[in-house]
């Protein structure tokens, strides 16, 4: 049959030749999945299989969901134990919806599944929209999950828009990581046949998702499995690990757990990290439980020195506890800091640690998660080599992912250099070839591929002047550049239409890669910030991340703080170490009595007006203070002035009143504020407030979901249920040094009118010196005349 087909093309001319091949690879792709009914359902909406082009397709968008290929069944249930969970596009890995063009596209996602789970159902819900011009008999969609095809589908006849199907997938070829490929078969008729064609295109929508059933697969407690379960790599959703103590903790007991949780919120990364506090009683799920010597939590007792053990849940067999023991408060603290810098040596089901030696503290801005400011970073140092790879006609984007510290000052500058190194596929005679680079979706600059020599010179001559490696040297423009920026590479191939009607094949074997020898560089630029500024908190922890190990911080937290209070100083540390990638090792947690023993520190406190002494002792400092119970504010300065600093801000030097505004009222006030430390200039405070202890959970909440943090700015921030504002209250101080020339141009960009007079006083000047000299010349030339 197939010989069949290869004779009527070569009857037809080769203008059909892309018309038999899309027809041989339909006709493939069907006789393949028939082959596979044994281990297969017919995998095409509602299982059943597009087995000839004029079945009809079955189960559009509209159709029950609930029945089965035959329509008058129900889905069963899912099963005791198991759980569904739902993953959109932007979770498997999509930035936007997928755009697939030319006759044979593809595009590649991602998702994971966790080791102590197994998928015992898998469904994808295809939403897509497709050219009009496509012959759909001839095009189709083929799903493949780690190069295996699981599942293929035509195209409905009549119906380019909104269309929705549902697809059964096999469970067999899911693993613990894996890709979901979605390949689009496209035809459209005309006498070209397949090509570079504007008209062959299908556009998977955001409406596209997976929904996979887990059941749960127990793993033997041990150590050397650490972070998992109680974080696993695997998992893309939120973490939240209930943290378990005796009693209301001890500050050395909290400094160790949020030692701990700095370290599990490095794991769980851009996900966020969540951590329940239990005061004497056990969750019903994996959970973290802190003991020291004496102490007892559903059975199980704190004993002398250092051990970390792993035990099964009392009440839950699918479930595993942490122990992290402590005879002392410097023993708890040696467990904690073992699993967060040493988890990788640890085995069995308990360890006992009988001394440490401390790392060495951390030098400013050495951040792991940073990119270097002491000399250029290589592409290679932020990316993996196979992420630095594309390939294919339309290739995927490559994106370089890295995080800059705030005060990196490029302001008035050219812009971060790049030095771009980067191959491919050769193709001479198309011209139009480049890399197109972005900065956070700003467009930066595109670099063609290579330099496309004239036809007539040697050719001899241009093969030894070929380069293996080209490069192109760019600068990042300083208004793109965020905290956490991506770089974006986008190859851009180029056909050129032979001489004729129809364009040319597309080939499909073009390769390209950026060196990992790239690089780019921000060590030329000084350190300079304006501060109060949340946004940096929230997003870099900064100032306090200036040092990895926050060595320089003090967290204050109230004598008996409640479990929420705890929560959030236990989120507040996850969120430091993601910013950071290390530890907050050093940190420490005081009570507001110690402040003052300790004024060369930048300090987060937390509390309420009932508990935190602080927020009446520092009342002229803070943005907002409760006195009496009514809440007393000051007005932000909203009076018109030019504003040309880079922060968007104005300075105003005068002193404000100690409140402007008192209010009171049945309602609950959660706050973030921000001010300069009235122990010591320059030095950096955050007072996490809320009316209540439960309305902590609001902060909480917002430091775990990225697309909230991203609106906070200002130093002075009200969180509501599902909003925020905020605004400028406090005054203005500044972080780090300019050199003299930049130190004149920002007071001379900050103060145009005092710019404008000193020109108009040296014009003055000018005239007045020029006056003598020009009237003598004109005195003499009248003279001559």
């Amino acid at each position: 049959m197939i010989y069949g087909i290869k004779l009527h093309c070569n009857a037809l001319g080769m203008r059909l030749v892309g018309v038999c091949m899309v027809a041989f690879m339909h006709f493939y792709s069907v006789s393949f999945v028939h082959a596979q009914q044994s281990s297969v359902e017919r995998n095409t909406v509602k299982g059943e299989t597009r087995a000839d082009s004029k079945a009809e397709p079955k189960g559009e968008e509209n159709s029950d969901p609930k029945a089965d290929a035959k329509g008058d069944a129900k889905i069963k249930p899912p099963a005791v134990g198991t759980r569904v969970v739902s993953l959109d596009l932007k979770q498997l890995g999509a930035w936007s919806s997928l755009k697939l063009r030319g006759y044979d596209a593809s595009r590649t996602l991602a998702f994971t599944v966790r080791s102590d789970e197994m998928v015992v159902g898998a469904k994808l819900t295809l939403a897509y929209d497709y050219s009009p011009s496509l012959i759909e008999e001839l095009s189709q969609l083929n799903i493949f999950v780690n190069d295996k095809l699981v599942a293929t589908d035509g195209l409905p006849k009549g119906k380019g828009l909104a269309v929705r199907k549902e697809l059964t997938l096999e469970t067999a070829a899911i693993r613990d990581y894996n890709e979901l490929r979605i390949n689009f078969v496209g035809m459209s008729g005309g006498k070209c046949g397949p090509g570079v064609n504007a008209s062959v295109w299908l556009t998977v929508n955001e409406l596209t998702k997976l929904e996979l059933t887990l059941a749960p697969r127990p793993v033997a407690p041990d150590l050397k499995n650490l972070p998992a379960p109680f974080y696993d790599k695997w998992d893309n959703q939120p973490m939240r690990l209930p943290f378990v103590f005796a009693a209301s903790p001890s500050l050395g007991s909290l400094k160790a757990a949020g030692v701990l949780a700095s370290w599990f919120g490095i794991q769980a990364g851009s996900r966020g990290a969540q951590f329940p506090t239990y005061l004497n009683t056990l969750p019903p799920e994996n959970a973290v439980v802190f003991l020291s010597d004496g102490a007892e939590v559903a059975g199980y007792k704190g004993v002398p020195g250092s051990v970390i053990s792993v035990q099964t849940h009392p009440t839950n067999p699918n479930a595993r506890l942490l122990l992290v023991n402590g005879g002392t408060e410097a023993e708890l603290l040696r467990a904690a800091r073992t699993i967060a810098l040493l988890h990788k040596t640890l085995s069995g089901r308990s360890v006992s640690i009988v001394s440490e030696v401390e790392p060495a503290p951390r030098k400013p801005y050495d951040a792991p998660a940073w990119v270097r400011t002491d000399r250029a970073m290589k592409f290679g140092e932020l990316a993996k080599l196979e992420e630095l790879r594309v390939k294919g006609f339309h290739p995927e984007t490559i994106r370089l992912n890295y995080r800059v510290p705030p005060d990196v000052f490029t302001w008035r500058s050219k812009g971060a250099p790049v030095q771009l190194k980067y191959r491919a596929t050769r193709l001479p005679d198309h011209r139009n070839s480049n890399i197109r680079i972005s900065l956070n979706e700003n467009f930066v600059d595109a670099v063609a591929l290579y330099d496309v020599r004239d036809a007539n010179a040697n050719q001899v001559a241009a093969k030894e002047q070929r380069k293996t490696v080209e490069e192109a040297r760019l600068y990042l423009p300083p208004y793109a550049v965020t905290m956490r920026d991506q770089l974006q590479l986008l190859y851009t191939f180029d056909i050129t239409k032979p001489e004729g009607e129809c364009p040319e094949l597309a080939p499909d074997n073009l390769v390209a890669s950026i060196d990992a020898e790239s690089t780019i560089d921000f060590s030329a630029f000084p350190k300079f910030a304006a501060l109060p500024n949340l946004a940096y908190f929230t997003q870099m922890g900064f100032p306090f991340t200036r040092l990895a190990d926050l060595s320089e911080t003090s967290v204050v937290i109230p004598e008996r703080a409640s479990a929420e209070e705890i929560g959030l100083y236990l989120a507040v540390m996850g969120r430091m170490g993601e910013a950071t990638g290390y530890p907050a090792t050093r940190h420490s947690v005081i009570g507001a009595a110690e402040v003052a023993k300790s004024p060369d520190r930048d300090m987060i406190i937390i509390g309420t007006a009932q508990n935190q002494r602080l927020l009446a002792d520092w009342s002229n400092s803070l943005p907002m203070f409760v006195e009496n119970g009514v809440r007393r504010l000051r007005e932000p300065d909203v009076n018109w002035r030019p504003m040309y600093r880079w922060e968007q801000q104005d300075i105003d030097e005068s002193v404000k009143p100690k409140a402007n505004v008192s209010l009171s009222g049945p309602g609950t006030l959660v706050t973030l504020m921000g001010f300069e430390s009235p122990l010591k200039p320059t030095r950096s405070v955050v007072f996490l407030y809320a009316d209540k202890p439960a309305d902590f959970t609001r902060i909480t909440d917002v430091l775990t979901d990225p697309e909230r943090l991203q609106t906070i700015q200002g130093d002075f921030v009200v969180l509501n249920e599902k909003s925020l504002s905020h605004a400028r209250i406090s005054n203005t101080y500044y972080l780090g040094q300019l050199p003299w020339y930049n130190k004149l141009r920002w007071f001379l960009a900050d103060h145009p009118i005092l710019v404008a007079l000193m020109a108009l006083i040296l014009a003055i000047l000018s005239a007045a010196a020029l006056y003598r000299p020009l009237k003598f010349m004109v005195g003499k030339l009248k003279k001559k005349a």
